[in-house]
């Protein structure tokens, strides 16, 4: 949102303001069109979707931060979009913070300290959305001295599931003591301390964002969107982030105090149908006259659309804004589910395995060179809302490529391209048209591939799994690793890539038109899930509804050091190197 509507969270600099201000008239020309998006993205959305019903968005972690440093914010145009281009100090400090992917059924998590008291919560980082959305009793919000309320909500509906709830701004802060004990990146840095992992002397000082937006989740219902995790933190961009202001209705029906906070939506009928229905209502639908509640979802929804809309600046942008980061920032993965190696261990445990963890990385790139080797391929952003990117086609192992479909015309003003990339989603989302070529790409190989997946069309058997032998029928595996899936073909995805004059790298990035990433079987299927000895199949086709654009999650990142860098031409791009 603009700054006068901030509830006195004001931006660290002026320029920043009137990049706020201008972001805010272009946001909110797109609001409409990107709510329709945001709701069918719940339909593969927040990590336990893929186990649950694909749109269902403790171990304490610790977080990593540096000192801060100076950075002068781009100049904000008429134009300008949270993706311009920073002028910012080569000493920028990045932010490496540990993952773990054991709240949200394979989604990862990184913990964050929020308020006066610093209430650690675990986040799921989700690049689909924009919002940095907590459990109330998690945050426990009547104990922060910094809250600062205001009249605004905001509300997310996914296609089971959802949640509303008041808007405050707030201190939210990320730090890390552990570090030092991280060997390779304490490696990495005993080898080169001026361009290698700068941060890493700096790793007891915590980031400070104060004024923060962070919306909060009253409902215990609303709140099993995000399975065992307490929120969702979004790293999409700015206009994904919308707001309503209640203002209006608070003055009319004189509720004190005369904010969202405390949420005074709770309780049954708490709602006028007055100020909410849009149109006549049908004698069968005489019930929507009656008083309601925001756990009533679906009015709320109709309500919160009568109201003024503000799109209101995210986490990250903030960080980016008051030069706090550079306008990128890097995630590390190497599951798509939680791996469970033994029936008898703990939640601990299971968190212990290295399988399970990862890293996020707020402002960081190329510089973490612990984390990955070769070069980067990089793919062009097409459109800065969601991460949407190009998808030109998909190959089957050495067989020939399928082209992609382009996205309807009716879908484009909302879904913008044929393909996102996306870390909430747990699994990989194609068109029909490439899902059956993958089946038949699989035939070509062994009639017994396509027998082995087609079942998981049906998602609740991603809560059961097949035995994992049933993968190495027939296969000799003298010489193999018994988990070995090399006989199952990789599957390869080509996109828009990075065409540039703007001093590409070219020692340390394939610069091509066409860039091909690779999704192995060892990431599409995932063994020792949902329990030892049981395998699951990670991609499915498409849902009804859903227009020819593919969501590309967790399975297509996982064997990559993948850096999401908004500061790249207008829209950003995707840069995706091999993990050590």
């Amino acid at each position: 949102m603009s700054e006068q509507c901030n509830n006195g969270a004001p931006l660290a600099e002026e320029k920043a303001i009137l990049e706020e201000q201008a972001l805010n008239q272009q946001a909110a020309i797109q609001a409409s069109e990107d709510d329709h998006h945001q709701h069918l993205l719940g339909h593969c959305h927040h990590h336990n979707q893929m186990q649950q019903h694909l749109e269902d968005a403790k171990q304490n972690l610790a977080s990593t931060v540096n000192s801060a440093l100076k950075a002068e914010v781009a100049r904000a145009t008429d134009t300008a979009t949270d993706t311009a281009i920073d002028t910012v100090s080569s000493q920028t400090r990045t932010v490496k913070l540990p993952l773990v992917n054991v709240f949200a059924k394979g989604g990862y998590c990184v913990q964050m300290h929020l308020g006066s008291e610093g209430r650690p919560a675990n986040l799921i980082v989700d690049t689909g959305s924009s919002t940095l959305v907590v459990k109330k009793q998690v945050y426990r919000p009547h104990d922060d001295q910094l809250l600062q309320p205001g009249p605004f909500a905001q509300q997310v509906i996914y296609g089971a599931g959802g949640w509303d709830g008041p808007l405050v701004h707030t201190k939210v802060s990320v730090s890390q003591d552990g570090l030092k004990h991280d060997l390779l990146a304490q490696d990495s840095l005993d080898k080169n301390t001026t361009t290698h992992v700068p941060h890493l002397n700096l790793a007891h000082e915590p980031l400070d964002l104060e004024g923060c937006p962070v919306a909060i989740v009253p409902s215990l219902e609303h709140q099993k969107t995000f399975a065992d995790a307490d929120g969702i933190l979004g790293l999409a961009y700015y206009g994904l982030n919308k707001s309503y202001d209640l203002s209006a209705y608070i003055e009319e029906h004189k509720i004190n105090p005369a904010s969202t906070f405390p949420w005074p939506f709770s309780e049954p009928n708490s709602v006028c149908p007055a100020h909410s229905d849009h149109e006549t209502k049908s004698s069968d639908e005489s019930d929507e006259q009656d008083s309601f509640s925001g756990e009533d979802l679906k009015r709320f929804r109709k309500f919160l659309k009568k109201q003024p809309q503000q799109t209101v600046v995210p986490y990250f942008t903030r960080l980016k804004n008051n030069g706090l980061t550079d306008n990128r920032f890097a995630f590390h993965s190497k599951r798509s589910s939680i791996h469970i190696a033994k029936d008898d261990f703990t939640q601990e445990q299971i968190a212990a395995d290295p399988l399970n963890k990862g890293w996020l990385i707020l402002g960081g790139g190329k510089e973490h060179t612990e984390l990955y080797q070769g070069k980067f391929k990089t793919i062009d952003v097409i459109h800065n809302r969601y991460y949407n990117v190009k998808l030109y086609s998909m190959t089957v192992g050495d067989q020939a490529s399928v082209a992609a479909p382009a996205l309807q015309e009716k879908y484009i003003p909302s879904h913008k391209s044929n393909a996102i990339i996306d870390t909430g989603v747990s699994g990989i989302l194609l068109t029909n048209l490439l899902y059956e070529a993958m089946l038949q790409g699989f035939g070509n190989v062994s009639e017994q591939f396509v027998e082995l997946v087609t079942p998981f069309k049906d998602i609740r058997l991603q809560e059961e799994g097949i035995d994992m032998t049933e993968l190495f029928k027939g296969r000799d595996m003298t010489g193999h690793h018994p988990n070995d899936l090399s006989h199952w073909p990789t599957l390869h995805f080509t996109f828009d890539g990075e065409i540039t004059n703007e001093c590409p790298d070219k020692e340390n990035e394939v610069i091509d038109k066409a860039i091909t990433i690779s999704c192995k079987p060892e990431h599409y299927w995932q063994l020792n899930c949902p329990k030892p000895g049981k395998a699951c199949f990670k991609v499915l086709g498409q849902i009804d509804g859903w227009p020819n654009q593919c969501l590309l999650g967790l399975p297509l990142l996982n064997d990559y050091y993948v850096v999401f860098d908004r500061s790249a031409h207008e829209t950003g791009v995707i840069r995706f190197a091999e993990q050590s």
